[in-house]
């Protein structure tokens, strides 16, 4: 038996055409597109077919559409008999691990997705016509608590360490301005690159704050189930055991930082002890989902273990037949 530990990828690893091979490989992902299409009336497999970089880029359409390709990749798991028993999200891929883990369904999911990212990118437009531009980059080669106190010390205002993504990787946002205006700074307190990233935004920062009021009452009125499989909340690394928490977690997530660091640890530590109690049985580290963004930070994290991109058929294939 081949158990998956499955790492969902988040805003900012989408491209053009990404799950349309499992598309065209299930009837279980295509039956998958169309109820997300018809939960949110947009023609979701049109967008992935046609659109470009550009169109992708918009948080509504983003959200959704790499929300989709997550659910794809692990529907296409299971259909083939892989057994997902730990599920964890990087920001926007929490939810997609609470539908994994049975917290959500698919129907429920996707309309959730389709408002998160709706409040999300309105209180964006509303920071920017009062303050202008927002944006997120990737600082490489520094620690959060590093580039913490490089903005506190040098009093650079509107920016704000939203991803602890790893030892060496962290994800600041905000007002462009300010992040120019740090940048020579971190690059001068020891951090290699000062990196743009394809998102539309200043997500998990006090400029969200305004969304995360609406969103947590929206969440109120939905039906979450206690979890089937093990959750780990990228806002704390703490494992989701109720629905209630569940929903209190989503809505801190928006104004606070992902603490994606903390979570590979912990997953790191569950994989030992779920390795150490089964031990005929076949443990995976999965990035469930488009792209290689969770696979590259796990890599670079200093853990121990591989994480494998299992987000397209012929990857899927692959350990399929290795395993």
């Amino acid at each position: 038996m081949v158990n998956i530990i499955a790492l969902y990828p988040g805003q900012g690893s989408q491209y053009p055409k990404m799950a349309l091979d499992l598309f065209a490989s299930s009837r279980k992902v295509k039956d998958l597109f169309e109820l997300a299409s018809d939960a949110t009336h947009i023609d979701l497999y049109t967008l992935l077919d046609t659109g470009g970089e550009e169109d992708l880029k918009r948080t509504e359409v983003t959200q959704l559409l790499v929300t989709l390709a997550n659910r794809a990749a692990q529907v296409r798991l299971s259909e083939l008999g892989f057994t997902l028993v730990c599920h964890s999200g990087l920001s926007l891929g929490e939810l997609s691990a609470y539908a994994g883990g049975g917290i959500l369904s698919d129907e429920i999911l996707f309309p959730l997705v389709q408002k998160r990212a709706s409040l999300m990118a309105e209180a964006g437009t509303k920071v920017e016509e009062k303050h202008g531009k927002l944006g997120m980059a990737a600082v490489i080669g520094m620690d959060f608590s590093s580039v913490e106190k490089i903005l506190t010390e040098k009093s650079i205002q509107g920016v704000y360490p939203s991803n602890d993504n790893g030892p060496n990787q962290v994800v600041i946002a905000g007002l462009d301005t300010a992040i120019q205006e740090a940048k020579p700074h971190l690059i001068a307190g020891g951090a290699r690159r000062v990196l743009p990233l394809k998102v539309s935004g200043a997500f998990h920062t006090p400029f969200m704050q305004d969304a995360t009021q609406e969103f947590s009452a929206y969440l109120e009125t939905l039906q979450f189930s206690t979890p089937k499989q093990r959750i780990i909340s990228s806002v704390t690394a703490e494992e989701v055991c109720t629905a209630e928490r569940a929903k209190e977690l989503l809505g801190m997530q928006l104004a606070n930082p992902v603490r994606w660091t903390t979570v590979m640890q912990k997953i790191s530590s569950i994989k030992e002890e779920t390795a150490s109690t089964h031990t005929n049985e076949h443990l995976v580290l999965a990035e469930t989902g488009p792209g290689t963004v969770l696979s590259g930070l796990w890599k670079n994290s200093g853990l121990p273990d591989f994480c494998s991109p299992l987000g397209k058929e012929s990857e899927i294939q692959t350990m399929r037949e290795e395993t």
